[in-house]
């Protein structure tokens, strides 16, 4: 942040070029205080002119005057952000709450925007952290509808004059802008991201969806007010009413199967004042239009049905074409042809140029709604002059693949043309006639860089260039400019760029992900030769290879697991997924698949119960999933590809299956089959009907899960009978249960323990004098940005605790499955990120002392008598979140609790940390890990073995839900 007096001169030297002056509003509540740093950082890294900050708090928050120019407090977040407008002297006001975050081009983007005579305000497109919500994701993204929302608003301060916000106004639907809009007219819509609103100021856990239900009264009070404001404009009365009928009212009628009686009604009441018009499907999509047609007709159960069906699919709509028409297919009967009726705008073609030179252009098209992969498709290219150009017709695979849709395939073909030229696209496909028009680009020069790339080939170890430059300086960065270590071999001008890396003394694939080739910190070039034939895609032993230039120039990696071109994209998974429901053939009764953590890591339970069948059973058959090249199965083990044909050929046939995880939704039990669901951790936080509640899931999110989870189960793994009693409280399963210790524990107390700990210390670097401390903590849903991903906790500060400690400690960093750490540098104790080293159980061997928080991974560090140290500042908060705990925390937590790093290296450094824990210890073993002698594979096993020992009716089959 410039000092106030360098703002203020820039500003006015900008204010006297023509650019307007911006103030960021930036509303702060005590909720929004954790991340307050976060949203000031992003408005202080703005792009071109630093926009002045007003600090607007709200009471209760406390908020530090160096940070911005700070107001006084106010009662309510609209009394402190109409005070922040009164205050501003600047020519526009961005108003931002306390939580969210700007992307770096939105202020600039505005002033741009706004900079002359025109719009009274502009709203940047908002984006949604975490899982985002549908509809509104949906809204972002439409046409002719009207927003009244301040999130993100840049307002001109001299249209909004004296203007005070109300209780009435909400962050996404402000009756007091709409009043500006139909003063001044309706504000511009940026197509660009330009704020990441945070639900719930941020506190949500990832996937929950709380109703908005309760709230349905102020809001269609709202709704009500907007109307009101903007009643005597039909233009925009008409937008708003496409807003509330296609996204607002759809919203709420997706979650009608929480609605109350009275909230019921209420919804019908506005369904049937939305349809009483005649025309009232006109910009409305087919998804609103069939909840608003069902709501108004009464027709609550099928409502309901096709809010199932919407929250599993998405956009992803089933459809059926009669005649020139797209009609969208439903769960239920009865619904007119023009509610079902996708219309041209839903339909509208998206072409793209995929590759172009040397007088030909190659066009990839897709029709949302429309399977182009009829033969009798056709389609058309045609010259800014109009006329017809010769079209050869390429295999659609690439173009599917990239139009990744369930339902419908794309189409590709190459155009004698070369760039710059316009072109119209038309496909026919029986009655329907869809055009689009493409822009070819001119043959662009390559920007000059370090290294002038040439030619590019995929070969099973990696990549081949023909390269001149600074060839030695090339490097591969994954996503975020990390760097990744890969062999680099130099033969002339021939580069071997490996897509391997070293993970712990083994060349490894790398993982699937995007990746960057660089020289030095620069991009390359990329010849015009080489260009005209990217994007290219290979398969290798280990990869799916797509090669192609990157936004900012330069070569762009993106690696993917090395599945078949008839297996790869959503559309060959869903015809996969519908092979595998009808396949009728009989088990193999010698046949056991094998899977952990959905094939990321070959550990856990699965793995030992494997190692011990394998000991007996040599002539069974069996089967690993792994989900990329850089897993591996354990030796004996049949290896297969997830999501590869041979792989649902295994889920159709096997006779038992050992997961740790739930499989997916579209899997079916078949009656003479077994599931040994393990699970993967000791169940103490919040787990079935505990967690689904505090999600706030709705009916169908449960059966969903129960389908896909519990509805598996042949049996059970479970550490004791009082943890199968949870089970079956939690998730009401009334089958058997295997209650006797967890095989994934047998190593920690097994007679090779020592000699574990001493290989897993050495392949560490860990020195016979130095203390390993694992820290380990668990994962945030609030701070997990993908089902399978969250940034990881910072509680504890890596580089305070490594040079409080010193030499003697070495700290080794293990991020939960879910995290993406980020690379660690510091000084005093080494520093190990260990998140990817395949098996915990050797780090806990390794460790002399453990920090954790809430992870059950204490159950497992028990056994061994270590210590723990308990890193907890916000056991308050988790406890009252979504993973909340089945039983008192303190109770199973046998180790000093401390809440700060200080309080950590305390305990480290105190030599009678593990003396005064090893009596707690020893009671906690006690109780909790009764059964962990080093023989519950033994026990596993003996049970799986007389399943397999049964003769299966291997005739019949089907699914079992």
């Amino acid at each position: 942040m410039l000092p106030g007096r360098v703002r203020r001169a820039l500003g006015s030297a900008l204010r006297s070029a023509g650019r307007p002056s911006v103030d960021v509003v930036v509303v702060v509540e005590p909720i929004d205080l954790p991340r307050l740093g976060e949203a000031l950082r992003s408005v202080g890294a703005q792009h071109g002119p630093t926009p002045g900050v007003l600090l607007a708090p709200v009471a209760g928050a406390a908020v530090h005057a160096g940070l911005g120019r700070l107001l006084d407090e106010q009662p309510t977040w609209q009394r402190a952000a109409s005070a922040a407008l009164t205050a501003s002297a600047a020519d526009l006001v961005l108003l931002l709450r306390g939580c969210d975050t700007l992307a770096p081009d939105a202020v600039r983007s505005a002033a741009d925007r706004l900079g002359g005579a025109g719009e009274p305000a502009a709203l940047p497109r908002l984006e949604q952290a975490g899982e985002p919500e549908p509809w509104l994701r949906r809204l972002q993204h439409a046409d002719e509808t009207l927003e009244v929302r301040l999130a993100g608003a840049v307002v001109r301060r001299a249209a909004w004059g004296g203007r005070t916000l109300t209780e009435h106004d909400d962050w996404l639907c402000s009756p007091t802008l709409a009043g500006l809009v139909a003063e001044h007219g309706a504000p511009v819509a940026l197509p660009a991201p330009g704020v990441t609103w945070y639900p719930d100021h941020g506190t949500r856990a990832y996937g929950a969806t709380p109703s908005l239900l309760p709230g349905l009264g102020q809001r269609l009070e709202q709704w009500s007010r907007v109307e009101g404001r903007l009643g005597g404009d039909p233009r925009l009365a008409e937008r708003w009413r496409r807003t509330v009928v296609g996204f607002e009212l759809p919203r709420l009628l997706q979650d009608a199967e929480r609605a109350a009686e009275t909230q019921w009604s209420e919804l019908r009441r506005v369904a049937e004042r939305a349809t009483a018009d005649a025309g009232w499907t006109a910009g409305v999509g087919a998804a609103a239009r069939a909840l608003v047609a069902l709501a108004a007709a009464g027709r609550r159960t099928d409502l309901e049905a096709v809010a199932a069906e919407l929250l599993g699919l998405g956009d992803d709509l089933r459809t059926e074409r009669r005649g020139g028409e797209v009609l969208a297919v439903w769960p239920v009967a009865g619904l007119a042809d023009e509610v079902r009726r996708l219309d041209e705008s839903e339909t509208a073609p998206i072409a793209r140029v995929a590759r172009t030179g040397a007088g030909r252009t190659e066009l990839w098209l897709g029709v949302p709604g429309v399977d182009l992969a009829d033969p009798a498709t056709v389609v058309e290219v045609r010259d800014a002059r109009g006329a017809a150009l010769p079209v050869t017709v390429l295999d659609p695979g690439e173009a599917t693949r990239w139009w990744d849709r369930r339902f419908q395939a794309a189409v590709a073909v190459r155009a004698e043309v070369s760039g710059p030229a316009g072109l119209e696209v038309t496909v026919r496909a029986g009655e329907l006639t869809r055009t689009a028009r493409v822009d070819v680009p001119a043959a662009v020069a390559p920007s000059p860089g370090p290294v002038t790339v040439a030619g590019l080939d995929v070969v099973d170890d990696g990549l081949l260039l023909t390269a001149t430059g600074r060839v030695d300086d090339l490097r591969v960065l994954r996503r975020g400019d990390v760097p990744i270590p890969v062999p680099v071999r130099r033969d002339g001008d021939r580069v071997a760029v490996a897509l391997e890396t070293d993970v712990l003394g083994r060349a490894t694939a790398l993982p699937p992900g995007s990746y960057r080739i660089v020289a030095g910190e620069a991009n390359v070039a990329v010849t015009g030769d080489l260009r005209a034939r990217l994007p290219a895609e290979h398969r290798t032993a280990s990869h799916r290879v797509r090669a192609h230039l990157g936004p900012r120039g330069g070569l762009v990696v993106e690696l993917g697991p090395p599945l078949a071109d008839d297996e790869a994209g959503r559309r060959a998974q869903e015809r996969l997924q519908a092979a595998y429901r009808l396949d009728d053939r009989p088990l193999d009764p010698g046949l056991v698949y094998f899977e952990s953590y959905a094939g990321r890591t070959a550990t856990d339970s699965p793995r030992a119960i494997f190692e011990e069948l394998r000991g007996r059973r040599r002539d069974l058959r069996l089967v690993w999933g792994v989900a990329d090249a850089g897993q591996r199965a354990p030796d004996g083990a049949e290896q297969v590809l997830l999501r590869s044909r041979q792989w649902y050929d295994v889920l159709a046939r096997a006779r038992a299956l050992v997961v740790n995880t739930d499989t997916d939704a579209w899997f079916r039990r078949r009656p003479d089959q077994y599931l040994l669901q393990t699970f993967h951790g000791y169940p103490s936080k919040a787990m079935g009907a505990s967690q689904w509640q505090a999600q706030h899931y709705p009916p169908a999110k449960v059966r969903e899960l129960r389908a896909r989870g519990v509805d598996t189960w042949s049996a059970i793994l479970t550490p004791t009978p009082e943890m199968t009693r949870l089970y079956r409280e939690q998730y009401s399963y009334a089958g058997p249960a295997l209650e006797h210790g967890y095989p994934r524990d047998d190593a920690l107390v097994g007679p090779d323990a020592a000699d574990r700990r001493a290989a897993a210390r050495h392949l560490l670097g860990i020195r016979a004098d130095q203390t390993a401390v694992l820290y380990a903590p668990t994962w945030r849903e609030h701070l997990a940005f993908r089902p399978r991903g969250a940034r990881m906790t910072e509680h504890l500060d890596l580089a305070r605790a490594a040079a409080a400690l010193g030499d003697r400690f070495v700290l080794l960093l293990r991020g939960h499955r879910f995290h993406t750490p980020a690379p660690v540098e510091v000084g005093g104790a080494r520093v190990v990120d260990v998140t990817a080293y395949p098996e915990v159980n050797d780090l806990i061997l390794a460790a002399d002392a453990s920090v954790l928080d809430y992870s059950s991974m204490r159950f497992d560090v028990a056994l061994t008598g270590r210590p723990m140290v308990f890193l907890v500042p916000d056991l308050d908060d988790y406890a009252r979140g979504s993973r909340r705990f089945l039983f008192p925390f303190e109770e199973s937590a046998p180790g000093p609790l401390v809440v700060d790093t200080g309080g950590v290296v305390e305990q480290l450094l105190d030599p009678s940390l593990a003396e005064r824990w090893a009596g707690p210890i020893a009671e906690f073993n006690a109780r909790w890990n009764p059964f962990q002698d080093g023989r519950s594979s033994v026990r596993v096993v003996d049970a799986l073995a007389e399943v397999l020992a049964r003769e299966a009716d291997a005739g019949r089959r089907g699914p079992s839900r």
